[in-house]
């Protein structure tokens, strides 16, 4: 039989996710779609969404050259050029970019300047608590002067560290608000029209004063509600990664499941072996943490998670056979609750589910 494993995309709830997101701000919005939109499919994503936005962000050179061929909306590269032929192809293609190094200025510096293009803009990443890419505060001013005597259309961007609602995460972000205000007011002196992007998902739902000219909502599209105490702006879940069983079994009492045996029945009991494993995106995690949906039935996944197979434990479930759905995330599981039985964040989970796993794109 066909493998029943399937990651199902409901591409309505990812409409309705975005038109959502657009109704509480007035920036534009740069869906960010890397890693295969999240997993969820970069070509179906692109194509229901695509009329809603402005623009779209990913990371690397060679998902902008990908992205490019899907859309005429702006593509923005958030790791920028490695070396000159990607900056050239950038130009060329006229794909925004990123620069966040002495580095990439470098770059511009050996570029012929009447190779540039006047339909792409370049993105200055300013370092504003993330310590990780972009110019820090003693040197924004300096990198801004510089890549201004190469391109006019700017974009002065940073990025949260963490942009959720609790305590410790609005100190921070309220802080890097605080940053990038100080540095726009000096950067708008000698360059008014300069667009402005700080926020996130979480900048989007949780701090309106970083809205800016641009907004970047990555996860939230998709329906996660990571960081959010209530889901006031009711996201749908996007994907649901679903199966059904490949063999149900009994196992006798004081037996053991899997590999090394983690799992060890104290009765007689009921086995389905799910065709999912870490291989598919399942992660070893879940092992004996998790549980899944059986027919709305709460199930435990039981032993290791191997690379193809995953075990769970019917004993006490009612009517279940080979025609049972079994949902392991989706709208009645939420990803973000799935995540948290294997210690992990959605992201991952999401970006994890790999190629073998068909997709399922529906609109309902």
């Amino acid at each position: 039989m066909s493998r029943p494993t399937i990651a199902e995309i409901n591409l309505q709830a990812l409409k309705n996710n975005v038109k959502k997101l657009k109704k509480i701000s007035t920036s534009k919005l740069y869906p960010v779609v890397k890693a295969n939109a999240y997993g969820h499919g970069l070509k179906q994503v692109i194509k229901t969404i695509n009329n809603l936005v402005s623009g779209f962000c990913v990371a690397t050179f060679e998902e902008a050259i990908e992205l490019k061929k899907l859309t005429t909306k702006s593509v923005l590269c958030m790791e920028g050029p490695y070396d000159l032929k990607e900056l050239n192809i950038f130009e060329k293609n006229h794909i925004d970019y990123v620069i966040h190094s002495s580095y990439q200025i470098a770059l511009l510096k050996k570029f012929n300047k009447s190779f540039l293009s006047k339909k792409n803009k370049i993105w200055i990443k300013f370092d504003t608590g993330m310590n990780r890419l972009g110019f820090i505060e003693s040197e924004i001013i300096n990198a801004f002067s510089n890549i201004l005597e190469f391109k006019k259309n700017l974009v002065l961007m940073s990025h949260f560290s963490s942009a959720a609602s609790t305590k410790s995460s609005k100190k921070e972000s309220k802080n890097q608000i605080k940053i990038f205000k100080k540095y726009e007011t000096k950067i708008k002196r000698n360059k008014p029209n300069i667009l402005l992007s700080l926020c996130n998902s979480g900048g989007l739902l949780f701090y309106k004063e970083s809205h800016k000219d641009i907004a970047r909502p990555g996860i939230s599209i998709y329906g996660s509600q990571e960081g959010l105490k209530r889901n006031y702006l009711d996201l749908e879940q996007v994907m649901t990664l679903k199966s059904k069983f490949i063999t149900i079994k009994n196992v006798s009492k004081g037996s053991r499941v899997g590999y090394d045996g983690t799992w060890k029945a104290n009765t007689d009991s009921k086995i389905g072996i799910l065709p999912i494993g870490y291989a598919d995106g399942y992660s070893t995690g879940m092992s004996n943490q998790a549980y899944v949906l059986v027919d709305n039935q709460k199930a435990p996944v039981v032993g290791r998670v191997s690379m193809d197979l995953t075990a769970i434990d019917l004993t006490l479930l009612k009517k279940v056979d080979y025609d049972s759905n079994v949902v392991l995330w989706g709208p009645e599981l939420k990803i973000d609750k799935v995540a948290k039985f294997c210690g992990t964040i959605p992201y991952e989970l999401m970006t994890s589910v790999s190629e073998r796993v068909r997709r399922k794109f529906i609109e309902k």
